[in-house]
């Protein structure tokens, strides 16, 4: 036997050892050690020599301590890490506007790069190939040629240096006549594919743009071969060409003139419309393949989990469950292990077990349906009271009341703090419902004598006093965290004014300057053609494209580290020459999940590959990408402490799961 203050000691010990692993160690783990702590209890009373209804009594009550344990450890874990999340991001917040100007930049660099860098460099190889030649019919041809794409960069131009500047959109036709008007005569042109979305087609036309101009730059003077094709609900775009003499075009001329971060933007721009690209040498040339979706099916879902995921047992619905089996062990495991309560009585327990069931599992919903879970845990007063006046049970209805009234309690709370706005003149009634079964129950009881209706009144004011309170302290829960909402929501408005005001600032400031270089070069090149000065016009060309590279270099210098939040993710992904794909709608998170949602993108673009999908949910987001073995812990412990899980497909793509809770 056991010394009777050991059987105090033990169950102390093995609870603080079960909450340190609920706050160190993922869900899992966690969870495993309350099962062994539940199978050594078990054991121990079968060691001792107690009969099978006490076994299954202390077995059960062993459960409902760990459970709550494990809550309670999970529930430290979460906060903890909703603290430092919301630290993060309240002292990344005066970086916001720098970055958003960073962001314009990178934007503004992109446009640039794609429209009016290209016009240009297509007028330098044209006019260097025609003074070359000296061929008279060429020289024309280069001229007009050179004001009608000097005058398209200066209609870009000025778009880009406008107060509003939005991406500019493509289609098939603007693919054909890109081709059509191109200045490099040995090019050949295949298109099988008849429409696409618009922006599929957006990015085709970047595609093959980046890909002839880089022919023009690296490769003058071989074929080029251009193909847009469908094949089994996906667009194939092609862009392959074969060595020549760059004596033949110039190309020694155009050759430097890049900025080296065409691929990049590519590979951006393919990976944020669920699509791929490639680049490299092929059959002593080079060739460019995109492969972009052309139906719904085949792009990335909006939300991998859904907001009822299996995920969701680690997080707050955990700690619901946990008291609804704390309930069932103090009930069903108290009367078990109980001395004074006869062996047999397999009719009356066959009846009390629902019923203290039902009375337990409401708890379980105590978040999602609190009203609806308290008048399931009321029903089972007068349940209880029918079976005593039919004498199937000798149990009081009010002594179980008053030994389970904690659960009405927690319903009530969480009436008051969970409870929808809907429903609030049914809530209001909760706090008059619990006395009235209440003082019922109690006042049937075997010890009540005299007048029992004046009883039940006098009974139920007494339930009342905790009943109001418990109600009253959810309501004020409720109000704190609109509070914090309302206050979180201004500082975003605040920030946002903050960031726009700064962005437009940069903007004039970058429009000043494209005016005064690359802009007047781009006039200048029109008058100069319009005046058929070829050499004019190369010059002319030149300087501007060495103005507009002195732009870019500008525009993608990197200045404050990316804010913790989920529009983050996009300066990160860029900083690490990778691409990051939004799905979903867009919308306001809690800081805890847009810290979570960058800190995994940021794991898998550090540890697993160039590419990142975040899809926004209205419960939360989740974020996926390769990863690698090294990254797999650190990103299943985020996902734990954010209450959410962590998956690993079989092609090694990670998904992380970081759901929206209420604080």
């Amino acid at each position: 036997m056991l010394p009777g203050w050991l059987w105090w000691v033990l169950p102390l010990i093995v609870t603080a050892a079960l909450y340190g692993l609920a706050l160190r160690r993922t869900a899992g783990v966690a969870a495993g050690g309350v099962a062994v702590a539940v199978a050594l209890s078990a054991g121990t009373a079968i060691a001792l020599g107690e009969p099978a209804r006490s076994v299954t009594g202390v077995a059960l009550l062993a459960a409902g301590l760990g459970a709550v344990t494990w809550a309670l450890g999970r529930a430290r874990r979460r906060g903890r890490a909703r603290r430092l999340a919301l630290a993060a991001y309240r002292a990344a917040a005066p970086d916001v506007p720098g970055v958003a100007a960073e962001v314009e930049r990178h934007r503004l660099a992109a446009e640039l790069h794609d429209t009016a860098a290209h016009r240009l460099t297509g007028i330098v190889v044209g006019s260097a190939s025609a003074l070359r030649l000296a061929d008279p019919a060429l020289v024309e041809e280069a001229a007009r040629h050179a004001a009608e794409t000097g005058r398209l960069a200066v209609e870009e131009l000025e778009r880009l240096t406008a107060a509003d500047t939005p991406a500019g959109r493509a289609d098939f036709a603007d693919l054909d006549a890109l081709i059509a008007t191109w200045p490099d005569p040995r090019l050949s042109y295949r298109r099988t594919a008849g429409s696409a979305p618009p922006e599929i087609a957006a990015v085709a036309y970047r595609v093959v743009r980046e890909a002839l101009t880089n022919a023009l730059r690296y490769g003058p003077g071989g074929d080029v071969r251009v193909g847009v094709e469908r094949e089994h609900g996906r667009l194939l775009v092609s862009v392959v060409n074969t060595p020549g003499d760059p004596a033949v075009n110039g190309g020694d001329v155009a050759h430097g003139l890049g900025g080296g971060h065409g691929l990049a933007g590519l590979r951006a721009a393919t990976a944020a419309c669920g699509g791929s690209l490639s680049a490299g040498p092929e059959d002593q040339g080079w060739a460019v393949r995109a492969e972009l979706p052309l139906a719904p099916e085949d792009r990335p879902p909006s939300a991998p989990y859904s907001p009822y995921s299996p995920y969701e047992w680690r997080g707050r619905q955990a700690a619901d469950v946990a008291l609804a089996i704390l309930a069932l062990a103090l009930s069903i495991g108290t009367s078990l292990v109980t001395a004074d309560v006869p062996e047999e009585l397999p009719a009356e327990a066959a009846l009390l077990v629902p019923l203290f069931a039902a009375h337990a599992l409401p708890l379980a919903l105590r978040r999602r349906a609190p009203l609806a879970g308290l008048a399931a845990a009321l029903s089972v007063c007068p349940l209880l009271l029918a079976a005593g006046l039919a004498g199937w049970t000798t149990q009081p209805a009010g002594d179980v009341f008053l030994w389970c009234l904690w659960v009405e309690l927690a319903l009530l709370y969480a009436v008051g703090a969970y409870g929808r706005p809907a429903l609030r003149r049914w809530g209001a009634m909760a706090p008059a419902a619990v006395p009235a079964v209440g003082g019922l129950a109690l006042a049937c009881g075997p010890g009540i004598t005299g007048n029992r209706p004046a009883a039940w009144a006098v009974l139920a004011t007494g339930v009342a006093v905790p009943a109001t309170a418990a109600w009253a302290l959810g309501l004020a829960v409720a109000a704190r965290r609109g509070r914090r909402r309302t206050a979180m929501a201004r500082e975003r408005d605040l920030l946002g004014r903050e960031a726009a005001a700064v962005v437009l600032a940069e903007r004039s400031r970058l429009a000043a300057e494209l005016r005064r270089t690359a802009q007047r070069h781009a006039r200048a090149i029109v008058a100069a053609a319009d005046a058929r000065r070829l050499d004019d016009v190369l010059a002319e060309a030149r300087a501007g494209l060495a103005a507009l590279r002195e732009s870019l270099d500008e525009l993608r210098l990197q200045g404050d580290d990316p804010p913790p939040t989920i529009a983050g993710i996009a300066l990160l992904a860029a900083r690490h020459q990778g691409a990051v794909r939004y799905a979903g709608t867009r919308r306001a998170a809690s800081p805890s999940v847009e810290v979570a949602a960058f800190r995994a993108a940021e794991l898998i673009l550090r540890h697993g590959g160039p590419e990142v999908t975040v899809a926004c949910h209205a419960d939360g987001a989740a974020v996926s990408g390769p990863s690698s073995p090294g990254a797999e812990r650190r990103l299943r412990a985020l996902a734990d402490a954010a209450g959410g899980g962590f998956s690993q497909a079989e092609d090694g793509t990670a998904r992380v799961w970081i759901p929206e809770v209420l604080a």
